[in-house]
């Protein structure tokens, strides 16, 4: 019985420190996050006019890394649980968006994709009915 109480508690303690590994390496993670990151905000400003229709869902941007939802969720815990590295990999992708929004900023929309101002342009006077 005493073998029996033993061998329950070193199965508990060891099942009690058991720490997942990460599947995904650090910098495959920031390649994901980062895509991740791009389609959702492209699926935010999809229902404006103005914008391209650019949605992509989110299990194609994994299989296009080579993982699926499972790998990337265990990724995720593992990464959480050592928050210096989680946050270096955030700051990984925060760094990418930004050198990515400054390359954007730097060119020069095309002719034909610029907005043509406006010439005489007139108020339109606002009329108002009177309650009867």
């Amino acid at each position: 019985m005493k073998n029996l109480i033993s061998i329950f508690l070193l199965m508990l303690l060891v099942s009690c420190s058991n720490t997942e590994q990460a599947v995904v390496p650090q910098d495959k993670m920031v390649d994901v996050i980062y895509d991740l990151t791009v389609s959702s905000s492209a699926r935010n400003t999809a229902n404006r006019r103005d914008t391209l229709q650019y949605v992509v869902l989110y299990e194609q941007i994994l299989k296009k890394h080579g993982i699926d939802s499972l790998q990337f969720v265990k990724a995720q815990k593992a990464y959480q649980q050592t928050p210096e590295l989680y946050t270096a990999i955030y700051d990984s992708v925060i760094h990418r968006l930004q050198k990515q929004l400054e390359e954007v900023r730097k060119t020069k929309p095309a002719e034909e994709e610029q907005i043509a101002p406006v010439v005489n342009f007139k108020e339109i006077p606002f009329s108002r009915r009177k309650n009867q």
